[in-house]
C-alpha cells in the first residue's frame, strides 16, 4: 500500500519545488490526485504574476491565457462591462473550479501589463493599436480589483518597466498609481515585505507612493530607482517610515537632492543588513549636529558608479560602518571622475578584521595607500577581488600571511607585457594554505604566456598545503586571444589534480 505524505509536508515540499523563473517541475504534481493538485494550484498561482519572464513571444502567449482564468473568476457586472467593450469572453469558463485571485500574493506590475495587452489583441482582433490600449486599459483595471478584493496579502509588488512594453506600461501609469485607492487595498498592502519601483517617472505614480509610506511600515527589502528630485523625497519617505528594512537597493540619475535620500539611509541603520548604492552622489549631504551612530546590522556595502564620497561631511559617515563583512567599489562610469580614496580607506579601517569580503575595481588603478591599508587592517579576509594591480601588488598579497584567504581574483591592468613565468614563480613561494581559488583576469594586450614547467612550480608551492580541492579560473574577453594549453600544461594539471577553467568575462 503507497505510503500517504501528510499534507503539511507535502506543502513545504512543493513550495521548495517551486521557482521564480520556472514552474514546469510543479505541473507534473497537477496529475498525481485531486490531493496533489488542491495543494499545487496556490502555489502556481502565487507565481502567475510574481514570476519573472522571459522575453519570448510564445511563451508570453501562453502565459497571458491566465487572463482568461482570471476573466471566468469576475461577476456579473465585471464580465458585462468587458462585453460591452468588445471582449469575447466566449472563451473563458462561466465559472472557475478555484478563487485563483485569491492565491495571489506577488505581483509583477509589468507581467499584468504584458498579458491584459496580448490577451486583449487576440480577443478583440483589431488592428489599431489605440483601440486596443484604451480597451486593455479597462481590462487591466477590472482583473486589478478582483485580485485586490479577493487575495488577503501580498507581500511583493514589483514595478519594472521593461522597454519592450514600456509604451503600454506608462498608459497604465494612472492606474497603477490608483491601485492603492481600491477599498480593500490598505488591509492587503500592509503585509507587504518587498517593493521593487524601476519604471520611469511619472506623476501619475506619485499617490502610489505617497500611500504606500503610509499603509507599510514593515517592509524588507526596496529596489527603486529615481529619475528626479520630487521622486526622491517621496521614496525617501517610504524608506524612513520601515521598521525593519534589511535590503536596500538604490539606483538614481538625478543630481539632486540626494540629503533627504541619506538621512533616510541613517534613519534605518538599526536594521538594514544590505545596502547597494549606484549612480548617487552626496555632495549635497548636509551633516547634522546629532551624531549618526553605527550601522549595527549592515555587513554588505555596494557602491558603483557614484562619485562625491571623499567630501567631508560624507567622511564622517565611514565611522558608522564597523560591522562591514562585505564591502564593494566599482569604479564611475565616467573614467575621469575622481574617485574617493579616502573615503575608501576609512570604511577598510573601520571594518578591518570584520571583512570577509572585499571588490575593489577603482579607474586607473589601485593606489598604494588603498593597498596598504588591506595589508594591515584586513588581515582576515576571505574573499578578495582587486582589479588593475601591479605585479608588486599581486606578490604582495602572497606574502602578506592571509591565512584564511580562500579566493583571490585579479588582473595587472596597465602591463600588458611581463614575464607570466616570473610572476607564476612568485605566487608559488608564500601562498596561503587555505587559498582553494585563484582567478586571473586576462582582459588587456595579449594572454598570458607561461610554460609547464612554471605552472608545476605553482601547483608544488600550493597543492602542498591544504590538499588537492584547487581550482584556477582563467578569464578573458573575446578580443583576448587564448592561450592554448600545450600536452606539457595538461599533464602536469592532471598529476595534481587542479580544475583548471577558462571562461568569457
Amino acid at each position: 500500500m503507497a505510503t500517504k505524505i501528510p499534507t503539511e509536508i507535502l506543502i513545504k515540499i512543493l513550495n521548495n519545488v517551486q521557482s521564480s523563473h520556472s514552474t514546469q517541475d510543479l505541473y507534473s504534481s497537477l496529475l498525481v490526485n485531486r490531493i496533489w493538485c488542491k495543494i499545487t494550484i496556490p502555489i502556481l498561482w502565487e507565481l502567475t504574476l510574481g514570476q519573472e519572464c522571459c522575453m519570448d513571444d510564445e511563451e508570453l502567449s501562453k502565459k497571458a491565457l491566465c487572463i482568461r482564468t482570471y476573466i471566468s473568476c469576475m461577476d456579473t457586472r465585471a464580465k458585462t462591462l468587458l462585453t460591452q467593450n468588445g471582449f469575447d469572453l466566449s472563451s473563458s469558463l462561466p465559472q472557475a473550479t478555484f478563487d485563483y485571485p485569491s492565491f495571489t500574493h506577488k505581483i509583477i506590475i509589468d507581467n499584468l501589463v504584458y498579458f491584459v495587452s496580448i490577451y486583449s489583441q487576440q480577443i478583440i482582433g483589431s488592428d489599431q493599436d489605440n483601440y486596443i490600449i484604451t480597451k486593455s486599459r479597462i481590462l487591466f483595471r477590472e482583473i486589478c480589483k478582483l485580485i485586490i478584493n479577493r487575495c488577503k496579502f501580498l507581500d511583493s509588488f514589483k514595478m519594472a518597466g521593461v522597454p519592450k512594453f514600456s509604451y503600454n506600461v506608462l498608459n497604465h501609469s494612472d492606474l497603477i498609481g490608483s491601485i492603492l485607492k481600491l477599498p480593500s487595498a490598505p488591509k492587503v498592502f500592509k503585509k507587504l515585505e518587498s517593493f521593487t519601483s524601476m519604471i520611469e517617472d511619472h506623476e501619475s505614480i506619485y499617490p502610489l507612493y505617497k500611500s504606500l509610506a503610509l499603509i507599510c511600515d514593515n517592509i524588507l527589502n526596496i529596489d527603486l530607482k529615481f529619475n528626479t528630485p520630487y521622486q526622491i523625497r517621496l521614496l525617501a519617505r517610504l524608506i524612513s517610515v520601515q521598521k525593519r528594512l534589511e535590503n536596500l537597493s538604490v539606483v538614481t540619475f538625478s543630481n539632486q537632492d540626494y540629503d533627504s535620500l541619506l538621512w533616510a539611509i541613517i534613519s534605518q541603520k538599526e536594521t538594514l543588513k544590505i545596502l547597494r548604492l549606484k549612480l548617487v552622489s552626496y555632495c549635497q549631504f548636509e551633516q547634522k549636529s546629532s551624531p549618526i551612530g553605527q550601522f549595527t546590522s549592515l555587513q554588505e556595502l555596494y557602491i558603483e558608479g557614484s562619485h562625491s564620497f571623499h567630501d567631508s561631511d560624507c567622511l564622517y559617515l565611514t565611522s558608522s560602518f564597523t560591522k562591514l563583512s562585505s564591502f564593494h567599489y566599482f569604479r564611475s562610469v565616467y573614467p575621469y571622475t575622481r574617485y574617493p580614496q579616502e573615503f575608501i580607506i576609512k570604511i577598510l579601517e573601520t571594518a578591518n578584521n570584520n571583512l570577509k569580503n572585499i571588490y575593489l575595481d577603482i579607474y586607473p588603478t589601485i593606489t598604494s595607500d588603498i593597498f596598504s591599508t588591506i595589508l594591515n587592517y584586513c588581515i582576515k579576509i576571505t574573499k578578495l577581488t582587486l582589479r588593475n594591480l601591479s605585479h608588486e601588488q599581486v606578490i604582495a598579497i602572497f606574502n602578506n600571511n592571509f591565512n584564511e584567504l580562500r579566493r583571490f581574483s585579479f588582473d595587472c591592468g596597465g602591463e600588458k607585457e611581463f614575464d607570466a613565468n616570473k610572476l607564476l614563480c612568485k605566487m608559488a613561494e608564500n601562498i596561503p594554505e587555505s587559498l582553494e581559488t585563484i582567478e586571473i583576469r586576462m582582459i588587456y594586450g595579449a594572454p598570458w604566456i607561461f610554460s609547464a614547467d612554471s605552472l608545476r612550480k605553482l601547483f608544488e608551492g600550493w597543492c602542498c598545503k591544504g590538499g588537492r580541492n584547487k581550482k584556477v579560473i582563467i578569464k578573458r574577453t573575446e578580443q583576448t586571444p587564448l592561450f592554448i594549453l600545450s600536452d606539457e600544461h595538461s599533464k602536469v594539471i592532471e598529476e595534481y589534480g587542479v580544475q583548471f577553467d577558462f571562461k568569457l568575462y
